[in-house]
């Protein structure tokens, strides 16, 4: 068996196959190609280092939460130690900023905190807090199945969960759910632009549930990344990083141990081998890979480009109309008013300079004369451009799972539900 892809959902994949054959009189020899350095996909760090330190941050998915079952379990189950989210700030606090003022500050009162809501809009939050509750009930029965699903949008309708991903988050809260429209714009919008990069009237409804469910967010210390390596660690599966498939030959009078064909697979050092089935664990449109004899299109799914900046400096106060660096919260999120410059501003940690080390995502590059206005002073600057994730239409058509016989497209479910324990979760359905 082949495996393209060493992120999330190749490399549990690799891990989840090795399980399913334990006992079995099949041996099953797996490899993974990736065609980068490391393993991980968009999960990913960059290290900064001065003097004695050594901060790993994370550049693609940074947290995953207690309903992330697989990849908590998993965690546990290998020895990896957990971190809180925003525990590596002392004092953190979530500021929502409208490009000219914060329309809501996070105090150091949770009391004072619920009552500026509920002044402003009214029952509104707790009406939010019980869907979110509902949805998630509904989101986690999928872990109890052992029935197959055959496609995504078979299992979207299983789980009950078919109007949430057909239509808008802006509809289905408004016009379904009756929301106060000023708590979708202050809240829930801001909560879609950091997870997902889109707003609420680009983004299905599952997509807005899943970025307004982050109870128990957590890491793991060192990166997120270190998950996925002990996935392959445990699978026993040969890893070939840069190395790039670059065809793939259906071979139908070959007959495979899982099915009547088998794969003839090429790659950019050169090699080629032959293959019972192949797990497709990447976007096809950016894999460059060339298929041959394979009669079948699988639907490419729209990716948001999102910039990742990493700054090491000292905040402008003034940038946020203030007077002092304490007075302005190290987690900001953003609403849709136009008038934003970035999706989203994540202190991450203070040095004992007093620099902070902050995670800005936006939609377009952030220059250095923006960025010179947003700090008195920077020392350190890093940029990252990904195709972070799946743009989360409302009602399209997701791409089939088996195309054809022995070859899986582990993607598919993303544009339902996207991140990195659904891309685990992916692999574990038993048709696989």
């Amino acid at each position: 068996m082949i495996l393209s892809g060493a992120g999330a959902g190749g490399s549990s994949a690799a891990y989840w196959v090795s399980e399913a054959f334990a006992n079995s009189s099949v041996k099953i020899n797996t490899t993974i190609y990736e065609q980068s350095s490391i393993v991980g996909g968009r999960v990913n760090v960059i290290n900064f280092e001065r003097d004695d330190i050594n901060i790993p941050i994370e550049l693609g998915a940074s947290i995953f939460v207690d309903v992330n079952y697989h990849l908590v379990e998993n965690a546990k189950k290998f020895g990896l130690e957990f971190i809180k989210y925003g525990e590596e700030l002392e004092n953190s606090k979530m500021g929502i900023w409208n490009g000219e003022e914060f329309v809501f500050e996070q105090s150091f009162s949770s009391y004072w905190d619920i009552v500026k809501l509920f002044w402003k809009y009214g029952w509104a939050p707790k009406k939010v807090q019980n869907l979110v509750k509902e949805i998630i009930g509904k989101f986690l029965e999928e872990y109890k199945y052992d029935e197959p699903f055959i496609s995504v949008d078979a299992e979207a309708e299983r789980l009950r969960l078919d109007k949430e991903r057909k239509y808008s988050a802006q509809y289905y809260f408004s016009e379904l759910k009756n929301i106060n429209q000023l708590y979708l714009q202050h809240f829930v919008e801001p909560l879609t632009r950091v997870n997902y990069g889109q707003n609420l009237a680009e983004i299905h409804a599952m997509g807005a549930f899943i970025s307004l469910a982050p109870e128990g967010a957590k890491g793991i210390k060192g990166g997120n990344f270190k998950l996925f390596e002990k996935f392959i660690e445990h699978s026993g599966a040969n890893l070939k990083l840069n190395t790039k498939i670059t065809k793939v030959t259906r071979l139908p009078s070959h007959k495979g141990i899982m099915n009547d064909v088998k794969y003839a697979v090429k790659s950019s050092d050169g090699s080629s081998e032959i293959y019972d089935a192949i797990i497709l664990a990447a976007p096809i449109q950016f894999t460059g890979i060339e298929f041959e004899n394979m009669d079948f299109k699988i639907k490419e799914i729209p990716y948001v480009e999102l910039h990742v900046t990493l700054v090491v400096g000292f905040i402008n106060p003034a940038y946020f109309g203030r007077t002092k660096i304490e007075e302005v919260p190290n987690q900001i999120v953003t609403t849709n008013s136009g008038k934003c410059e970035f999706l989203s501003f994540g202190g991450k940690l203070q040095l004992p300079n007093g620099e902070t080390v902050v995670k800005l995502f936006s939609h377009q590059e952030l220059s250095d004369e923006m960025l010179d206005r947003l700090y008195t002073n920077r020392s350190w600057t890093f940029r990252k451009v990904w195709n972070s994730y799946p743009k989360l239409l409302p009602n399209q058509t997701f791409p089939q799972l088996e195309p054809v016989d022995g070859f899986f497209y582990i993607n598919s479910y993303e544009p339902f539900i996207s991140n990195s324990d659904k891309a685990n979760y992916a692999f574990t359905n038993p048709k696989f």
